[in-house]
């Protein structure tokens, strides 16, 4: 078999680099209950990589698809994927089996690496695309044979497509946005920058791995760094509190999540007597920093989480899949302004254009926009979409992000107002943002649980301001109960006109509400 080599980009070289130091812990997979240094990742990446160039198979260049379980399986496979030139298509394990194949085929991928896991789903797919599978076992990998270790040469370019990730499509239908091994670079390395990852950080990863929040933030960052990522398959909120409050086992530094996954963490420590409560604010002690992300976080929970934590203030950001992370706030914990996003990241430049005529609006105060963004950390195109691509980007070549934001007066802080097509409702000539509603609204003391807020089409306002809730257990709520306590915060135009309450509100996986799917309910 000819000669191989590992690229010479920045994460494989710093892997290679950890791996001279037998003890440095990779990954802690909770599934297999084993923990893997950085030299058993080398060796299983080269073992894969080998099997597979021992198969013939072509990867330069190839989409090949992933569906294996959170932890080093998926690992392994990334990198693998990655080290022979391929560009990795990550599939949501719990997505259905039609939006599978979807991804499959909009990929174009070549073949999937699989886990036993889910070899039923495997069989599936394979029969409905006609694509083939390769199975990584746990037995593989647990008993893999020591090789030499390929250098890292200028094999690839930074520019080489790497991944390739679908949009959330909570406005649409989803699409492949490309990044490149550049892209990756550069959004690992600011975000490593801003909050200063270290090699003896330890990160609780129960995040979904075909999005950026748990491939990027929360995977490649650690990595990138030589710090240990715990992987967990799902999440689980008494397994959560039972490991945190856990003092045998080695302490944990980083924790990065959703609001609705915080909001079921403080729902489950509200049931425990007050010493287990007492316990566990304890042990939120122990985590240097705690994000929140992928969708608003409202006020309430905020401020629940800061106080049942002993003084955790969850660090926000504003982040998409074309562009990994663009802005956050700041480390210290004083300076993160409830409602706001902070500042951008290193390397990365931000601007606010007028909706009206596109002039650079980006030194006013309260003042909304278009927000925009550009650095290297942008990806590069739409799969197969060059149109959609161009649509994207001004001619100046700034990525249009198509949300909405301001900047606060004090140290000019970033807010985010919402999607322009779904969180911006035109209601008689006025302009309303849904996020700041939603705000008002969960911080109302009327027994709201979660909330969505949509602009609905109607002939006499263009749409009218509607609330879609989830009640707290045993209670109700009438829309003139709704009206008399908003009008107090909020102008009369911004408060809903019609009211639904629902069992829960439809979310995709990183916990966002598919709002087109709640509009479809008033039509």
């Amino acid at each position: 078999m000819s000669t191989w080599n590992l690229p010479n980009f920045p994460l494989f070289t710093n892997i290679v680099q950890y791996a001279t130091h037998e003890n440095n812990v990779a990954i802690d997979d909770a599934r297999m209950n084993t923990s893997f240094t950085y030299s058993q990742l080398v060796t299983a990446i080269v073992n894969l990589a080998e099997m597979l160039r021992g198969q013939t198979r072509q990867l330069q260049g190839e989409r090949i698809a992933i569906l294996c379980p959170s932890g080093f399986p998926y690992v392994v496979a990334l990198f693998t994927v990655w080290a022979l030139g391929g560009i990795a298509v990550p599939l949501c394990t719990t997505h259905p089996l039609p939006e599978q194949i979807y991804s499959l085929q909009e990929s174009q991928s070549s073949f999937i690496l699989g886990h036993p896991v889910f070899k039923e789903r495997l069989d599936q797919l394979s029969e409905a695309t006609k694509l083939e599978y390769v199975m990584i076992t746990d037995e593989q990998l647990l008993h893999m044979d020591s090789k030499h270790v390929p250098e890292c040469s200028d094999t690839f370019s930074l520019d080489t497509s790497a991944l390739i990730i679908f949009t959330s499509g909570t406005t649409g239908k989803p699409k492949g946005a490309v990044l490149t091994h550049r892209n990756l670079e550069a959004q690992a390395s600011c975000l490593v920058k801003a909050w200063y990852w270290a090699s003896n950080d330890r990160i609780h990863h129960i995040l979904p791995l075909h999005h950026i929040h748990g491939i990027v933030n929360a995977l490649i960052c650690p990595l990138y760094i030589g710090a240990t990522v715990e992987m967990y398959q799902k999440f689980d909120a008494a397994a959560v509190w039972s490991r945190w409050s856990d003092m045998e086992r080695p302490r944990l530094t980083v924790f990065m999540s959703v609001p609705t996954v915080y909001a079921k963490l403080s729902q489950h420590y509200k049931a425990q007597d007050e010493d287990k409560q007492s316990e566990w604010t304890k042990a939120c002690k122990q985590f240097r920093f705690m994000v929140s992300g992928s969708a608003s976080l409202p006020t309430t929970l905020r401020n629940t989480w800061r106080k049942l934590s002993g003084g955790q203030v969850l660090l926000e950001r504003y982040g998409m899949t074309e562009i990994g992370m663009g802005l956050s706030q700041e480390y210290v914990i004083w300076e993160r302004v409830e409602g706001t996003v902070g500042i951008p990241l290193p390397g990365v430049q931000v601007r606010i254009v007028s909706e009206a005529d596109g002039k650079d609006i980006t030194d006013l105060r309260d003042t909304p926009g278009i927000l925009q963004i550009k650095g290297p950390t942008v990806f590069k195109e739409y799969w197969q979409r060059p149109d959609a691509t161009k649509k994207e980007f001004t001619k100046d070549g700034w990525f249009i992000t198509g949300d909405m934001a301001q900047r606060i007066a004090h140290k000019g802080y970033y807010q985010i107002l919402g999607r322009s097509s779904i969180d911006i409702i035109k209601t008689g000539g006025e302009k309303v943002s849904a996020l700041e509603i939603e705000r008002e609204m969960l911080s109302c003391d009327i027994g709201i649980q979660d909330v969505a807020v949509v602009g609905v089409p109607d002939p006499e306002w263009g749409q009218k301001v509607t609330a879609v809730v989830v009640m707290e257990h045993g209670r109700e709520l009438d829309l003139q109960t709704l009206r008399d306590k908003l009008k107090k915060r909020l102008a009369v135009y911004k408060v809903p006109s019609q009211l639904k309450c629902v069992p829960e509100l439809p979310k995709n996986a990183m916990g966002k509400v598919t709002k087109k799917d709640l509009v479809a309910l008033f039509q």
